[in-house]
């Protein structure tokens, strides 16, 4: 009897003196939430050194904070995380190094606009010493003229004007030196100011991109270079037959042509899925009739180019729910992807 409690009692001792994470202990963060904690803190340190940028930094920390707690939320006990939650959490990284991105970008506007008062102001100093080379040179021409007029040319005035011109060709290789090498910094800071400039404008563009896409409505997943809205199947299409758009589809066609004109360097993929009951009606083939309805009804209205929109009925091939949830599975899926 003994033993057969003992028996019954090892599970649990098990169970017991499993390793189990502290509440306390930060989880092991992925790689791309890792890299925009430490670009929210390179952003925080400059605008803390420069004084400004508060209200960017603080935009940035909030979104940082919002991936952290999504993902230690999506944690299981045993510490393996949902990977339904990673759209989410990327988002929220994608947006802290956005954000981090830009403050960084303007502090080193800042600075190089800095470096370029300086060199300026090293210019000034250069402009300077070229007058008083070119006062030497007038000197040494008025004492010539007194030499020649009066017909004297004593040793002493003699040396004098070999010293003065000597000094005169030195000074002149320094000066056409220092002219070179303000020019060189003068053309490189402006390359760098014009460089920066482009940048900050990219960095804008892409956020205000992120944010119209989020009012597309849907299930917003962010990859590395593209956006996708996820409806579904059922909002986009009129039932049963599935051959006509409902409202909302004709309503998601509109907005996505609208947005599509307005950032020109993306191309649109639509991707509709099925999920396979009944088979003749979720096939490739009918989620690609499916697929080709909102191309067509794209370059309808829109008039946007061929290439710009590219359709693919996927079947039930790419499922991403369990099997009980057949709407969720069929989806119709639009990709936003940099040409």
């Amino acid at each position: 009897m003994r033993t057969c409690a003992i028996y019954l009692l090892m599970p649990l001792m098990l169970l017991l003196s499993s390793p189990v994470m502290s509440s306390a202990d930060e989880p092991a963060y992925p790689d791309y939430m890792v890299k925009a904690q430490s670009l929210v803190e390179r952003a925080s340190s400059q605008a803390s050194e420069l004084g400004s940028f508060t209200d960017e930094v603080l935009i940035a920390r909030n979104f940082i904070r919002n991936a952290e707690a999504e993902y230690k939320k999506n944690l299981g006990w045993t510490g393996k995380f949902d990977a339904k939650a990673e759209p989410t959490v990327r988002y929220f990284a994608n947006m802290a190094q956005t954000q981090a991105a830009i403050v960084l970008s303007r502090a080193g506007k800042i600075s190089q606009e800095k470096a370029l008062a300086a060199y300026e102001a090293n210019a000034a100093n250069v402009k300077a010493s070229i007058k008083v080379f070119d006062d030497k040179n007038a000197e040494i021409a008025t004492l010539k003229a007194a030499l020649e007029e009066g017909g004297k040319r004593q040793a002493a005035s003699v040396e004098m004007i070999a010293e003065l011109t000597k000094s005169l060709e030195l000074s002149r290789a320094d000066n056409a030196r220092l002219k070179q090498e303000v020019t060189a910094l003068t053309a490189a800071k402006g390359a760098e100011a014009s460089q920066s400039q482009e940048q900050i404008r990219a960095l804008n563009r892409q956020k205000d991109f992120i944010a119209e896409v989020g009012k597309l409505g849907g299930m917003i997943k962010a990859g590395s270079d593209n956006m996708t809205v996820i409806y579904p199947r059922a909002s986009i299409f009129k039932a049963p037959r599935n051959d006509r758009l409902a409202p909302e589809g004709v309503r998601m066609v509109g907005r996505v042509i609208d947005l599509q004109k307005k950032y020109p360097e993306y191309r649109i993929k639509v991707r509709v899925h099925g999920f396979g009951s009944p088979t003749r009606s979720e096939d490739a083939a009918a989620t690609d009739r499916m697929a080709r309805l909102i191309r067509n009804s794209m370059l309808d209205k829109g008039r946007l180019a061929a290439a710009d929109v590219d359709v693919l009925g996927v079947g039930v091939a790419e499922p991403i729910y369990p099997k009980s949830n057949k709407e969720g599975n069929r989806r119709v899926e639009v990709t936003f992807v940099k040409k």
